[in-house]
């Protein structure tokens, strides 16, 4: 008995101790099969990395940091090892042990290593090195090196690939990115700010505010965007609040002067002593018809030959103001009362930051220009705030807002406003702006001096045009203002999976007046033109109230995307994404409006007139009272768009990407939407360094990539659908009448871009030569072009006898080259950094239905007609036969002889034979830039060159002196004077009689044509950064002053006239402008 309840007590123990044990084990599975946690961080900066790879080397798996840093394990066993790796950074192990909790890892920096670059597409963010396609990113230091309020003026000779068409462009229709794609269209690559295409002006964006600009070049970049990316995308990055970053507070203010005009740099003038002679000449040989009824202006000293043979001046006062004539140079008149230096100031103050669960990025902007023409200037005024919040760990929630207003007052009176527009009188080099006592002097402008002079005692208002009085007596106004607001959503679901949600609204509205004065020149000129004859007023006299059509224009875009990302073991990553979105854009105009005797107090006019009667008006003829606008102008532009992106990366170092993008809009036809033909990539790059058996003590890093795809163009000034003008009311019948715009195309499409890119990027030993080269094909298919209709269609859409109706057809091919090389020259205390872009690009016109009926006036145009086998930006010459030796006239070839019967030469000269002279856009083209830093002390200055282009400079119409005014060309010093000057010079002698054929045969031949290579210093920027140790007793994270200069000059070029290519037919060049700047940072 005792026996057995011993043996179950014993029993019982054992038991227990089985299920101790049990439950211990159990405990201890539990523990080490614990959910695993970390965040990896920047030992430097303490700011989480995105995208870093971390590694259970036990378990063999693997994941990708989120973009606050974050991984996590699901279950994970310990004890075991965590290895983190990161692009420009040391691979870090970290032991796992038995007590399973969060994680922090801190990876230290690799020195000689380029940092990592993520390039954001609009739609995805990724890591450079991740890509296939071809980028050109220019991070916020690059930006900031130059100062300016267009944020798209700073791409100029730093970022690959882009191409500045009209210097100084202050606009994406400047701009192209890897030369042309297309005829008739817009050739603008497609701007993109925030993940959205933006319409608005781009000058309404504080450059402040942003944090880095994308440009996608090849079709794996930009395809994505679809039928809007075949000219190249410009993806505009603002910035932004982190989690986890403490609070910082910056501040960037600069003030820029810029020298006043040099005038003088025009070809397009001659000495006062010249002029005077001409007119002299002219006049003596009846040039002037005195008997006018028009009162046809007369030029002044024409005026005083006239008075002093008719007795009225006498031959003192014409020595005395003839000599003072001889002396006054009009352009320095301008540039002492019409011009100043100009003043730029720039004011930015932003915050930003964030906790565990919100970021912050709050700025303000205030920009004040006072431009070179005194009596304009403007202003802008930007608002930012940008918001994210993390509810919880899975869901995050980002709102901003954007405000901009700009206002521009522009009374200046600038040197084309002093031309008068009658035959004889462009702007006479002796005119006088100011008398000896500096008061306003009145010259001459719309009326002969006699006939205005007279006009007081007829009863009429003064007519006097005094151009610096004008100044005050105007008040010309634009504003503009824009409001962008984002929402967002951004969920993590199912480990892999994340789904954002994003929506945008942008209204904008623009408004120009002007306000005259009732003593203003445009008042009382309109007074007096229609004051009758028994002297009743048609036009009151009071002031002119002017409101242009107004317009207002609002955009909506919705995008759903789900993004997903996975790494399979230790090789595959796979990342993909799929979505879609709309947009819808509304741009509206309402008429315009004008107050006559307007009351600016009161803020009263009257309108009442009869604008169908035709008046009397002075000094002859009938006119009418312009009528009101009554027309409304309204476009609208919808878009829906299907999308996605899959990329397969294996060991890191082969990866395939492909893309596909279908898009639907309302200005394609019905048979391009119903049909839905997708546009789409592939690409693939080989880190062929990462290989075993790739052993160099050269390079250390070494990727091949290639792309193929196609994008599209769309050309908004087609229609797929018979469209109408409406006019309004006929100026005449009062009727509304309307006119016929597109016959309509229900096959209408966007124009199609299949563009091939094979691109290498590589970095030696220690990263002291680094770069990328690409290569690069375009053809472009589908391109809008003329389509010639029959006259029996008995549809007439233009001006011409010849009807033409725009539709998909046309080819253009274009290759180039974009290389870029990176060298750190010096290093250690003084360190050279040098950045070398050199760009060539080409086109040619595969297919086009060039007219032959064209004459050959056409092909002086810039740009010419297309024509098969040649540059779109081609320019043609008619043959340089050299000058007659014994009368300095033009000789011409007809038939293989010498002749001068220009007449026949030129309206019988075969297009066939025109010279390809060269193209007009530098298809060779890049910058040199570099950097010296010493103890705080950088200097960056900025060489561009331009090559293989030619521009046609002008020269003088070489007439007969009837027509003097037309001779106003420094080339009229040189030339034919005598025989043998004709080895001396290319410029035609004068002739006595007039003839348009010789001038337009001369002013068209190649011996104008000239090369338009240079090299051009385009700034340059010095600045001292303090040191952290000075700065931490100053209180200030960061403390950098700077001086920068723009606008230097050029430095060499091919042409000997003193002609800057960039600026051909210009009354000037951009001035020297000099900044100095702060930024601070708290």
């Amino acid at each position: 008995m005792i026996n057995a309840i011993q043996e179950e007590l014993l029993m019982g123990r054992v038991d227990n101790i089985l299920v101790t044990v049990v439950i211990y084990m159990l405990l201890s599975v539990t523990n080490a099969t614990a959910q695993l946690q970390g965040t990896v961080y920047s030992s430097e900066s303490r700011e989480p990395l995105n995208e870093a790879t971390v590694q259970l080397l036990g378990g063999g798996r693997s994941t990708m940091t989120d973009r606050e840093g974050k991984f996590s394990f699901e279950t994970a066993t310990a004890p075991d090892t965590l290895l983190v790796r990161y692009i420009g950074y040391l691979s870090k192990k970290t032991a796992v042990g038995s007590v399973m909790r969060d994680i922090s890892v801190y990876l230290e920096k690799e020195s000689n290593v380029i940092e990592e670059v993520a390039i954001n597409t609009g739609f995805y963010s990724i890591p450079r090195e991740r890509a296939t396609g071809s980028f050109t990113q220019v991070d916020n230091g690059l930006l900031n090196r130059s100062v300016g309020g267009n944020i798209l003026q700073r791409l100029e000779g730093v970022a690959s690939g882009v191409q500045f068409v009209n210097a100084g462009g202050t606009g994406a229709s400047d701009i192209r990115v890897r030369g042309l794609a297309t005829i008739q269209s817009d050739a603008s690559p497609l701007i993109v700010v925030d993940n959205f295409p933006y319409e608005g002006d781009i000058s309404s964006i504080n450059p402040n505010d942003i944090e880095n600009i994308t440009i996608l070049k090849d079709a794996a970049a930009a395809s994505i965007w679809g039928a809007r990316a075949g000219n190249g995308v410009i993806v505009i990055t603002t910035k932004q609040g982190r989690y986890n970053q403490k609070g910082q507070l910056s501040l960037n203010s600069n003030v820029t002067i810029g020298q006043k005009p040099d005038l003088m740099y025009s070809r397009n003038r001659l000495p006062s002593e010249v002029v005077m002679q001409i007119e002299r000449e002219k006049y003596e040989h009846g040039g002037y018809y005195l008997s006018n009824v028009q009162q046809v202006p007369f030029p002044e000293y024409v005026e005083m030959l006239i008075a002093l043979e008719n007795g009225t001046l006498s031959q003192e006062d014409f020595a005395r103001r003839e000599a003072i004539m001889k002396t006054t140079e009009v352009r320095e008149e301008a540039m002492a009362h019409l011009y100043q230096p100009s003043v730029y100031q720039q004011y930015a103050l932003n915050a930003r930051g964030g906790g565990e669960r919100f970021t912050y990025f709050v700025s303000g902007g205030y920009d004040r220009n006072r431009a070179d023409v005194i009596g304009n200037r403007n202003e802008r005024i930007n608002l930012n705030i940008q918001n994210t919040f993390k509810p919880a760990k899975e869901l995050e929630f980002s709102t901003a807002l954007w405000y901009s207003q700009q206002k521009a007052v522009n009374n200046g009176i600038g040197l084309n406003d002093l031309k008068g527009h009658a035959t004889h009188v462009g702007l006479s080099p002796y005119t006088r702006l100011a008398d000896n006592n500096g008061d306003p002097r009145a010259i001459i402008k719309d009326y002969r001096q006699t006939y205005i002079d007279e006009a007081e005692a007829q009863g009429l208002l003064d007519w006097q045009y005094r151009p610096l009085a004008e100044r005050d007596l105007i008040d010309r106004q634009s504003n503009a203002e824009e409001l962008r607001a984002n929402v967002g959503v951004r969920y993590n679901f199912l480990d892999h999976f994340n789904l954002n949600a994003t929506y945008q609204y942008i209204k904008g509205n623009s408004n120009s007046t002007v306000e005259y004065d009732k003593d203003s020149y445009y008042v009382r000129n309109m007074v007096n033109r229609f004051t009758q004859a028994d002297g009743s007023r048609i036009i009151p006299h009071g002031g002119i109230f002017q409101q242009a059509s107004p317009s207002a224009s609002r955009s909506h875009s919705g995008r759903m995307q789900v993004n997903y990302e996975q790494r399979f073991g230790s090789d595959h990553q796979i990342y993909a994404l799929a979505g879609g979105e709309v947009r819808e854009f509304v741009e509206r105009s309402m008429p315009g409006s004008t107050l006559y005797n307007y009351d600016p107090e009161l803020m009263t006019g009257v309108t009442n007139f009869n604008y169908t009667q035709n008046y009397t008006v002075r000094p002859t003829s009938r006119a009418r009272i312009n009528a009101p606008s009554n027309s409304n102008l309204r476009f609208i532009d919808r878009y829906l768009s299907y999308f996605g992106n899959v990329s397969h990366t294996y060991r890191e170092k082969y990866m395939l990407s492909g893309s596909m993008r279908w898009d639907g809009s309302n200005l394609f036809g019905v048979k391009t939407n119903q049909k839905g033909t997708p546009l789409w990539s592939v690409g693939g790059s080989w880190e062929i360094s990462k290989e075993d058996w790739f052993r160099t003590e050269v390079i250390d890093y070494l990727r091949f990539r290639g792309t193929y795809g196609s994008a599209g163009n769309v050309n908004k000034t087609v229609s797929a659908y018979p469209t109408i003008y409406h006019w309004g009311a006929h100026w005449i019948s009062q009727l509304p009448y309307s006119t016929l715009t597109s016959v309509g195309n229900p096959s209408l499409r966007w124009e199609l871009i299949n563009t091939a890119n094979l691109g290498m990027d590589f970095r030696s030993k220690n990263n002291r030569l680094s770069g990328s080269v690409d290569y690069y094909l375009k053809n472009a298919h589908d391109l809008i072009g003329q389509d010639l209709l029959p006259p029996s269609t008995g549809i007439f859409t233009g001006g011409t006898a010849v009807n033409s109706n725009l539709v998909n057809y046309a080819d253009l091919k274009t290759r180039g080259l974009d290389v870029q090389l990176n060298s750190r020259n010096l290093s250690g205390i003084f360190t050279w950094n040098s950045t070398v872009l050199i760009n060539y690009v080409g086109n040619e016109v595969k297919d086009y239905a060039t007219q032959d009926v064209l004459s050959i006036g056409y092909y002086a145009q810039n740009p010419a007609p297309p024509h098969r086998g040649v540059s779109r930006d081609i320019m043609y010459a008619m043959p340089w036969t050299g000058l007659d030796p014994s009368t300095g006239n033009l000789q011409v070839l007809i038939d293989g002889e010498v002749s001068q019967d220009y007449q026949t030469y030129y309206t019988s000269f075969n297009v066939e034979n025109l010279i390809r002279a060269g193209v007009t856009v530098p298809p060779l083209y890049g910058s040199l830039r570099n950097e010296f830093s010493w103890k705080g002390i950088s200097i960056s200055a900025l060489l561009t060159f331009k090559s293989n282009f030619v521009f046609r400079r002008k020269s003088i119409d070489p007439s007969s002196i009837t027509d003097a005014h037309q001779n106003y060309h420094l080339d009229y010093l040189d030339r034919w004077l005598m025989p043998g000057d004709e080895n001396l010079t290319n410029v035609p002698a004068r002739m006595s009689t007039y003839d348009s054929y010789r001038a337009q045969s001369y002013s068209f031949s190649e011996i104008l044509v000239t090369r338009g290579d240079f090299i051009r210093l385009q700034d340059l920027n010095v600045s001292y950064t303090f040191s952290e140790s000075a700065l931490k007793k100053a209180g200030f994270n960061n403390l950098r002053l700077f001086a920068y200069a723009r606008n230097i000059g050029v430095l060499w070029k091919a042409n000997r006239h003193g002609i800057d290519p960039d600026y051909v037919d210009a009354d000037y060049v951009p001035p020297l402008q000099m900044a100095m700047g702060v930024q601070i940072g708290f």
